[in-house]
């Protein structure tokens, strides 16, 4: 299915062969739904947990490029997960967060956001969102420790847009 793109998405397609993902949901057809939309856009890699204690011992052993997890689950919740992998001695602590759930209030987003979260959604997500999201993650230039997959997709954004204002002429 084509992506149409929004202002806040790239005016090109992005590389997502070299991206990894964790999935984190303990609804198998929610993480079927993730992952369905994460293969149609290219990936390759894309790791599944049901709960997040697991997701932390798999996130330190595979090291994603991105983890999107939801809120509400059993053993450890996806609040706890994220203070799991910012913490401070966290090995992967500079991964990026996207939060995918259904259970979200302005209040619970803003303490999602500073608690570590990158981007914040609410289920049932589109494609175009999710595309649009990751984009903003993997396009971002302020990221430290920032993968290979990433630069690659910042890089192709840079020639784009030194294409585009060589395109454009003054007229006088």
């Amino acid at each position: 299915m084509p992506i149409t793109h929004t202002s806040e998405e790239p005016s090109f397609p992005l590389d997502f062969s070299a991206i990894s993902f964790l999935i984190v949901d303990d609804q198998p057809f929610a993480r079927r739904i993730v992952r369905s939309m994460l293969v149609g856009f290219g990936s390759r890699e894309v790791y599944e947990s049901s709960n997040g204690a697991e997701a932390l011992e798999l996130a330190r052993a595979v090291i994603p490029n991105v983890i999107i997890t939801d809120l509400i689950m059993p053993v450890a919740n996806g609040a706890k997960l994220i203070a799991m992998l910012k913490a401070p001695d966290s090995p992967v602590r500079q991964i990026p967060i996207v939060v995918l759930s259904g259970y979200l209030t302005k209040t619970a987003a803003l303490a999602i956001t500073n608690s570590g979260a990158d981007e914040v959604l609410v289920k049932p997500v589109s494609p175009k969102a999710l595309y649009g999201h990751i984009s903003r993650i993997v396009l971002r230039k302020n990221q430290t420790n920032v993968p290979t997959s990433f630069l690659n997709n910042q890089r192709r954004r840079a020639e784009s847009d030194g294409k585009k204002a060589k395109n454009l002429a003054y007229v006088g």
